[in-house]
């Protein structure tokens, strides 16, 4: 069972977060999480068994420790409240969170379509753009929210609990739109284009199988564009890996009106 048990796992604030979705594992998460406790010294260890369902939500419990596993999670300045047991927090992403908070973007208008609890609102809001964003999950939203306070930033952003779809409806001349989901991705295409201004910006987060290039990945962006659009691809990033079979990818495009 020892050689099963994961060798990574993540500090946020002073929460530890393990994976544990092996069958063995999970039967002695709570003598890994208090072992995993001493070690760290961490207030709180919260084992997940998975993620599931359209909001990407993790199934765990608190294994060690304090059983109340909300915390402040500190990075690039920016201070993220959230609760591990409810809502997931993406460490891999940290260079795209960076990316944006050292962007220019004074005077700039931000359509963050998938917001979560702000983990691209908060950097993009910091770096001076004025920001829309969007998020359907209640319990995200209310961190959103949250952490808009904690940041000082609640003045730059127009935060709305809904369907970005329906948010869109309302958004025109954006600089950037930010799509910060996976799976699916793609079919939001029509209402980000429709949201952009012309010559603006989209930022474009969606899995793809490990073999294909980054040649492939811009093409396959660009090919689900809505007609009467056109792609230049700025940039294609791999993000980090996501599963055995798939990475994540940043594809960052210039769209224009044909």
């Amino acid at each position: 069972m020892v050689g099963k048990v994961p060798r990574r796992w993540q500090q946020l604030g002073d929460v530890v977060v393990i994976r544990l979705y092996e069958d063995e594992c999970w039967r002695y998460r709570r003598e890994i999480g208090e072992a995993l406790r001493e070690a760290t010294g961490a207030r709180s260890v919260v084992a997940l068994r998975r993620v599931e369902g359209t909001f990407r939500e993790p199934v765990g419990e608190v294994v060690a420790g304090d059983e109340n596993a909300e915390t402040v999670h500190r990075e690039l300045g920016l201070r993220f409240k959230l609760d591990p047991t409810r809502i997931m927090f993406a460490r891999g992403n940290f260079e795209e969170r960076r990316r944006l908070l050292e962007s220019d973007l004074s005077s700039r208008t931000v359509f963050d379509m998938f917001a979560g609890i702000g983990y691209f609102t908060l950097p993009a809001a910091r770096a001076g753009a004025r920001v829309v964003a969007a998020e359907l999950n209640p319990v995200a939203y209310r961190y959103l929210l949250e952490n808009l306070e904690l940041n000082r930033v609640e003045g730059r952003v127009r935060a709305f609990l809904g369907d970005c779809r329906e948010v869109a409806r309302f958004v025109r001349d954006a600089d950037l739109v930010i799509l910060g989901y996976l799976h699916g991705t793609l079919d939001f295409l029509p209402h980000a284009c429709a949201a952009v201004r012309d010559g603006g910006r989209l930022i474009v987060h969606e899995v793809f199988p490990k073999r294909w290039d980054e040649g492939r990945v811009a093409r396959r962006v660009v090919e689900a564009l809505p007609e009467g659009y056109e792609g230049e691809v700025v940039d294609v990033r791999r993000v980090k890996s996501y599963s055995p079979g798939l990475d994540h990818y940043a594809v960052e495009l210039r769209v224009r009106r044909r």
